[in-house]
C-alpha cells in the first residue's frame, strides 16, 4: 500500500522518526493507526492477537501433517476414540 502523506500529517511522521519515536515512516504511521484503533475500539488488539496465534497455530499443524511428522485422525476414528461421550 503507498499512501501520499502532506502537510501537518508528513510532518508528524517526520517528527516521529526524527525524535526515534518509530524507526521510520511506515512504523510511525503503523503506530498511529494502532493508537487510533485502541481510541475508537474498532478491533481490540486482544483479539487480533488471539486470532494471530490460532492461524499460526493451524498453520504449523498444517506444515507438521504436510511433512508426515503429525497424524490427524478421520472423523470416525476421531468419534470412535471419544465413544463414550456421545
Amino acid at each position: 500500500m503507498n499512501l501520499n502523506i502532506v502537510g501537518l500529517p508528513a510532518a508528524v511522521v517526520e517528527e516521529l522518526v526524527g525524535r526515534g519515536v518509530a524507526a521510520n515512516k511506515s512504523e510511525a504511521v503503523r503506530m498511529m493507526i494502532l493508537h487510533y484503533n485502541e481510541h475508537f475500539g474498532v478491533r481490540p488488539l486482544g483479539q487480533y492477537l488471539e486470532d494471530e496465534l490460532a492461524i499460526e497455530k493451524m498453520q504449523a499443524l498444517e506444515k507438521q501433517a504436510r511433512d508426515g511428522k503429525r497424524r490427524t485422525l478421520s472423523e470416525k476414528e476421531a468419534l470412535a476414540k471419544y465413544a463414550h461421550l456421545r
